[in-house]
């Protein structure tokens, strides 16, 4: 609860202490709405508050509460879209506690636990899920953002926030990629390897932001590099021998994924800014990939 505590007072505020106040009471009201028993809270919360939980005695599910209305919603409208197909099952949404009630994946093991030990099975298996999650044609008529309107964060970061080298590239590069754009399909948006869990003989994603873009945008969320692999040597062969590797496997091109890995750094950067938090890990790692940017 720590890190969801300091998470949620540095970006809701006062907001964000009320909604930490009156938790444990949504947690019992919700329980009694939706018939939870054995309500465990998970260990590693950051920004919503997570708890497995068994419905009407035999059902294994998750509750998700989220102080922000906006981005639950937005995950609901996602899940109906993937409708299972490569993500975990929507069972319930209440608007008005901003909750969901999810699909329990058993056994839950993560990809990360796998990586980078098992890297191209890793690689193999993510990019099936991927595939599974982008199946679904987008609808005509939809309420999805588009990556452009996530883009505009780095607008907002100022000049001295970030290295100007890579403040500059970051602005010029994210133009000619939204501008080059050649498909619009619905994205999970966070597709990196502790969103994907095993169930059954499966592995589904979770925690969807619903966001429309290209292919290249979304593989560039996959962790090509481990933390424990920051020191190697070597680490900028590894990156794009992986990048080459997944980029051979789907049909997308190498480039554009290396583009994209350097613009969701320089982004993840704006968001931690803005979050009052640390953007020093994806400033290092964006000076590692600037080096191979064509």
């Amino acid at each position: 609860m720590k890190t969801l505590t300091e998470n949620v007072v540095n970006i809701f505020a006062e907001n964000g202490k009320t909604w930490l106040d009156q938790l444990p009471a949504t947690v019992s009201k919700l329980g009694e709405h939706w018939n939870l028993t054995e309500i465990t809270p998970v260990s590693n919360m950051t920004y919503h508050y997570v708890a497995k939980a068994i419905r009407a005695s035999s059902l294994p599910v998750v509750l998700k509460i989220g102080c922000d209305r906006k981005s639950l919603h937005a995950e609901m409208l996602a899940l109906l879209h993937f409708a299972g197909n490569g993500s975990v099952q929507l069972i319930d949404y209440h608007e008005s506690y901003n909750a969901l009630l999810l699909q329990q994946a058993i056994p839950g093991i993560t990809l990360k636990s796998l990586y980078p030990a098992q890297a191209e099975y890793v690689i193999d298996h993510y990019l099936a899920t991927m595939q599974h999650l982008h199946a679904n044609p987008l609808p005509i008529q939809h309420h999805f953002a588009h990556i452009r309107d996530w883009l505009e964060a780095i607008n907002r970061i100022a000049s001295d926030q970030l290295p100007s080298s890579l403040l500059e590239k970051a602005c010029s590069l994210k133009s000619a990629l939204v501008n080059s754009l050649n498909c619009n399909i619905l994205l999970h948006g966070d597709l990196h390897h502790d969103n994907i869990l095993k169930h059954g003989t499966q592995w589904i994603a979770i925690d969807p932001k619903g966001i429309i873009g290209d292919p290249e945008f979304e593989v560039a969320a996959f962790d090509f590099i481990h933390p424990g692999e920051m020191n190697n040597r070597n680490v900028t062969e590894l990156f794009t021998s992986r990048v080459e590797l997944i980029a051979a496997k789907t049909g997308m091109h190498t480039q554009r994924i290396i583009q994209w890995v350097f613009i969701r750094l320089i982004l993840a950067a704006a968001w931690s800014i803005e979050d009052k938090d640390d953007p020093g890990k994806y400033i290092h790692l964006a000076d590692i990939i600037i080096n191979c940017l064509g």
